[in-house]
Parts: structure tokens; C-alpha cells; sequence
């Protein structure tokens, strides 16, 4: 099994990396596209009768779940692929018009290590103790938060830090950027979460 996959939350703009799982409507924009799923998953409220039967007929793994639950689907989802052993969870779709899945996907994104968001401007993804190579790609700028007391240092950044003690509710990490391609972000203590954006 490849030790990467992509799940695709909705009908939006994806690129598949590894193997396929479709969410909702996202399974069904990914058999409309031809792409081949390990699994669909969800209640499938969101999808018509048509729809439903084209994932029916092309899907052999379909998990289909309560409209009435504690997690959503996009939490089963990134269960379920955690539990296959995947390493990498590229997630598309997560950063939507409504703020309250947005707020919950980025938030899955920090209690899952394995997990990064993708939209067409942003990448998001969290560290956990330990020393990184951030590469600019094609991004344009670099932000750092935290939801508990952790200390980073950044190197090789416009604005570098060094052993500083980022907070929750700290606001000037935000729209940093490169001084060349590659920066270094070390995370002393705790685990952070970092928005690289267009």
C-alpha cells in the first residue's frame, strides 16, 4: 500500500497524491472524474439518488455512515485512513465557504499529524517537536500559531525568531517570509501549526 492518500471533501479543484478516498460529494466528483477510490465515505445527504448509484457502481469499498454522530466525516475519513497505515493525509476541500467545517478541518489538521489541508491558496499542516525545512514552493508567505504555550526559532525567515515563546492568542506571526527557498522552523516545545499561502 502507498503510504500516501488524498481525500477529496467536495466537488473542488484536487490533485491526487497517493491513493483516493471520496467524502460526500467529493466521491462523486472523483468517479465523475475517473479517478479510481480505495473507499467512499459518509452519509451521502449531500448527493443526489444519481449521483449515489454512479458511486455505487463504481466504488467497491463504501462506508456509509449516520447523519447522526460525533465526528464528522471528515474526522471518519482521516480515521479510517490512519487505521489502513497511511503516513500522509492530503486533504482537499477542507477550507470551505462555511467557517464552522473550515474551523473543525483546520483543527483535525492539528490533532492529526498526518493530515494536511490544501485550497487553491493555502496549505496548512502541524509540527510537533523537532527541526524543519520549510520550502516556499510556490507560496508566498508563512504563518505560525499555536493553540498551547510552545517555543519555536525561525531561521532564515524576513522576520526570524529565536527561542520565542509562542502563545495561543499570540498575533504577529503572521505573513512572514522567505529570505531564499528553504527556511527553518525548530520547534523547542509544544506543536504549532503552520499556514503557507499564495
Amino acid at each position: 500500500m502507498e503510504s500516501e492518500v488524498s481525500i477529496v471533501l467536495r466537488d473542488c479543484p484536487y490533485r491526487v497524491i497517493g491513493d483516493c478516498v471520496g467524502v460526500e460529494t467529493g466521491a462523486y466528483a472523483l468517479v465523475r472524474d475517473k479517478q479510481e477510490l480505495v473507499c467512499a465515505l459518509g452519509d451521502f445527504d449531500s448527493v443526489n439518488k444519481e449521483q449515489f448509484e454512479l458511486i455505487q457502481s463504481n466504488v467497491k469499498n463504501i462506508i456509509k455512515v449516520s447523519s447522526i454522530k460525533d465526528e464528522t466525516d471528515s474526522e471518519l475519513a482521516i480515521k479510517w485512513c490512519i487505521k489502513q497505515g497511511y503516513k500522509k493525509i492530503h486533504v482537499f476541500g477542507a477550507l470551505n465557504d462555511r467557517l464552522d467545517h473550515q474551523r473543525i478541518n483546520v483543527l483535525l489538521a492539528y490533532k492529526y499529524q498526518e493530515v494536511i489541508l490544501y485550497d487553491d491558496s493555502n496549505k496548512i499542516q502541524a509540527y510537533t517537536e523537532g527541526d524543519y525545512l520549510i520550502s516556499k514552493d510556490d507560496y508566498s508567505y508563512f504563518s505560525v500559531f499555536s493553540y498551547t504555550d510552545s517555543i519555536i526559532s525561525l531561521i532564515g525567515f524576513t522576520y526570524p525568531l529565536d527561542h520565542y515563546k509562542l502563545s495561543y492568542n499570540e498575533l504577529k506571526t503572521v505573513s512572514n517570509q522567505w529570505i531564499k527557498k528553504d527556511a527553518q522552523l525548530i520547534v523547542h516545545h509544544g506543536k504549532v501549526l503552520v499556514y503557507l499561502s499564495r
